[in-house]
Order: structure tokens, then sequence, then C-alpha cells
């Protein structure tokens, strides 16, 4: 085991800050290996890519020990990189979404898909997953509404729990465990009008009556890291909100893991009028106890005239980097730092049939088969067969995948998928009242 708190007062300023800055892994340099952002546009040096503390985005066996690779190498600490992803609602076996998944009720079908989801991204190399999601949807407009459990407050918070058991078990180490981020924090799920990013505003009586007890169930349910939302809450952008992660996350809930803010989030703050500018931004978002930037780079290029002008301190950059290299000893990366990744894994689980049949049954279970009083214009022929007519673009369409399904293929996952609404129409047939 690695003495941590040494390993710390070793590294250098310009080290810590690689650390808790996060960059997106599919766009490279022209000589293939310093890692760049995505819509922020920013390129990163040599001595942050060298020395970055985790990686978004890509993944599998071959590609990511290699990667892990040429990171001990270059790094000043030989500190491994923890790789990160959005696996949802499956990895390449892919699952209903986690709407659909919520109409079974079945809190237990949930943590299977996401033990099944676990053990393809961690023999694929992938440690940690941006989900569950435990936003709560209260507008239909809202684009995303698909990645949530729904609007109940109850079923939200069992389906929270069971995403993080079934991600990390007992054990985040263990062979075949990823670890957990819980988003949004906090309030996502009500932006105004449904429109993505907007503001939203609700009395501290509904946050926690409604939005907040989700959140509290997955990191209750020992969940190792918090993303922040886009959205301004009450006039405050989470990514700066005390209130929320000093106060609520960290003293009344206990919450020991990573803060991370959603992608460019931190940035943004610019945009809601919140900060006047990138090292002002930088500022409220550390004040604010958020360790660990994703895809842009205003600690890195800010925080050293932060604590020259007093405005930062450095024991607030050693918080957030002593939580992140503490994530990383939970998951074992300082004794494995391929952890799981396995090409002939790979082969073995991915995709496999029992992965496949559970997903079917999963989709089997999420179907909801609603009775007819008389509303539909289905009769009976003079044969007694019911006939159903399935009219528009997506009754042709096979796309089967949903959003977030980042690795899923469409040939892989249609077969099951059909066979299991064939299934469903048939019995249909059955049971409607016409």
């Amino acid at each position: 085991m690695r003495d941590l708190k040494k390993l710390l007062n070793q590294m250098s300023l310009q080290d810590k800050l690689a650390e808790i800055t996060q960059l997106y892994g599919h766009e490279r340099n022209e000589d293939g290996q310093t890692f760049m952002g995505i819509d922020y546009q920013f390129e990163a040096g040599k001595h942050m890519a060298d020395n970055i503390g985790s990686i978004l985005g890509v993944s599998g066996a071959k590609l990511l020990k290699e990667v892990q690779k040429k990171h001990l190498e270059t790094s000043a600490h030989k500190i491994p990189l923890i790789f990160m992803h959005d696996i949802i609602h499956g990895y390449k076996t892919v699952f209903p979404s986690p709407l659909a998944m919520s109409c079974t009720w079945q809190p237990e079908l949930v943590k299977k898909s996401a033990e099944i989801a676990a053990k393809e991204a961690s023999v694929s190399g992938i440690h940690l997953t941006f989900s569950p999601m435990c936003d709560l949807a209260r507008d239909a407009r809202w684009g995303r509404v698909v990645e949530t459990s729904g609007e109940d407050v109850y079923l939200n918070g069992l389906f929270a729990k069971a995403y993080v058991e079934g991600y990390q078990g007992k054990d985040v180490s263990s062979k075949f465990n990823i670890a957990s981020c819980l988003k949004h924090f906090a309030a996502y799920g009500i932006a105004e009008g449904g429109r993505d990013y907007h503001t939203t505003e609700a009395s501290e009586y509904a946050l926690r009556e409604h939005h907040l007890p989700a959140y509290k169930s997955a990191v209750d349910a020992g969940a190792k890291m918090v993303m922040t939302s886009f959205n301004a809450l009450n006039g405050v952008p989470s990514s700066g909100n005390k209130w929320l992660f000093k106060e609520v996350l960290r003293r009344e809930w206990g919450f020991k893991g990573v803060v991370i803010s959603d992608c460019t989030a931190i940035v943004e703050m610019i945009y809601h009028g919140f900060a006047a500018d990138e090292a002002e931004a930088a500022k409220k978002a550390i004040d604010a106890g958020v360790d660990l930037e994703m895809v842009s780079n205003t600690y890195y290029n800010s925080v050293e005239r932060l604590l020259e002008e007093d405005k930062l301190t450095e024991a607030q950059i050693d918080e957030a980097v002593y939580r992140i290299l503490v994530l990383k000893e939970e998951l074992g990366l300082f004794e494995n730092p391929y952890k799981d990744a396995d090409e002939e894994l790979e082969k073995q689980y991915i995709l496999c049939e029992e992965h496949k049949n559970i997903s079917r049954k999963i989709a089997c279970e999420s179907m909801v088969l609603l009775k007819n009083d008389g509303i539909l214009p289905l009769r009976k022929t003079k044969e007694g067969a019911e006939k159903i007519a399935l009219i528009g673009t997506f009754a042709k369409s096979r796309q089967m995948l949903d959003s977030w399904s980042v690795y899923g293929e469409e040939k892989d996952c249609r077969s099951f998928a059909f066979i299991s609404l064939r299934m469903l129409l048939l019995k249909s047939m059955r049971s409607l009242s016409l």
C-alpha cells in the first residue's frame, strides 16, 4: 500500500494540477501522444499530458494497457491513470434505457444489468462509470428524461442504490467491479421549460423532499464519485455551489469521495454570468469543493496565480489531490495499474450468451402492456384474430440502442430485442381487451 501523504508531499504544484485535470482521450496531437480536449478546444502541453490524472472516453484492453504503460513511463511519480466512461445501460451488451428499466419496478434486475456492464467494461480497461443518473424527471420536454428512472421519488432512490451496488459490488477493487459516479448534483431534471443546461428554481423543501433523496441513496450505497450538474440552482451554478457540496454532500451526508465537474462545466460558469473569467471560475469551483475538472483546463492554467494572490491555499489543492489518490488506492491501481484489462476475457465475456439472455429478459420485463378500453380503433376480424399495424418512422427502424450506448452494436442487439418484442405482441393478441 502506498503512503499517499508522502506521495502528495513529493508532488510539485504543477504535478498536482495535472492530477486534478481530466482530458478526453479520442483526439490526439500529430505526435500521437498528447491528449486534447473537446468543445473547449484546448491543447495539453507535455507536462500536463505526462502527468494527467485521468482520461475520459477511451476503452479496449489492448489500447488502455498501452496508454497506462506509456503513462507510467512518463509520469513524474508513476501515478496510474483512471479510465472513466459513460457506461449507462450496458457496455457492449446493451440493456433497455434507464427509463425503460424503471418500468420493471425490479431493482434486482437493474443491479444485475450494472454487474454485467461492470464486468464487460472492466475487462476492457475501464475503471469508473458516470452512472447512475439520479436526477428526478418532472418535465417531459427535457431531452434527458430517457436517462432517468422517471418521476417517482421512491423508485428513483431504489434504482440509484441498485446501480451503485451492481457496479461496485462489496469491494470496488475486486475483479470485474468498477467505481460508480452519481450524477448530476443537483436538481438537473427540472431545468426551466425542459431546456438543457437552463436554470432551475426549487425551494429547499422541494429539494429535500423530491430531488435530493436519490442522490443520498447512491451516496449511502457507497458511490465513489459525485458529478456536478450543468444547471444553475436558484441562481448558483452547481460547480460553484458551496451549499450543495460542502454543507449538504460532505457535512450532512458524510461523503468522503471525489467530486468531479461535468464536461467543461467549470469554464461554463462564465457563460452563466457567475464568473468573470477562467481564474474566477476555477476559484469558485475549488472553493465549492470540486476536486476534478473534466475536459477544461482552468485549474491547470489559473491556480498558480490564484495562490500567489492569496485567493486560494495549497491546502485546498492538496485536499482534492488526496481524494483522487485515495480513489486510485481503493481501486487497487497502485498495485495493479491495469486492473482487469484483459483481451482474452473481453472475448469470453463481452456479448456472451448469458449476458444477452439477461438483457432479453430485462427487455421483456420493461415493456408495459396497456389495456385497450375502446380508445384504440381495433376490432376482431371475422376469423377471430386481431391485427396490429405499426406505422411511422420507428415502425420501420430497428434502432434499439438508445442514448449513451457508446459501445453497443446494432447487429448485436436487434435479434434478441426484436424476438422479445415479437413475444410481447403475440401475448398482447391474447390479452388486449378489444
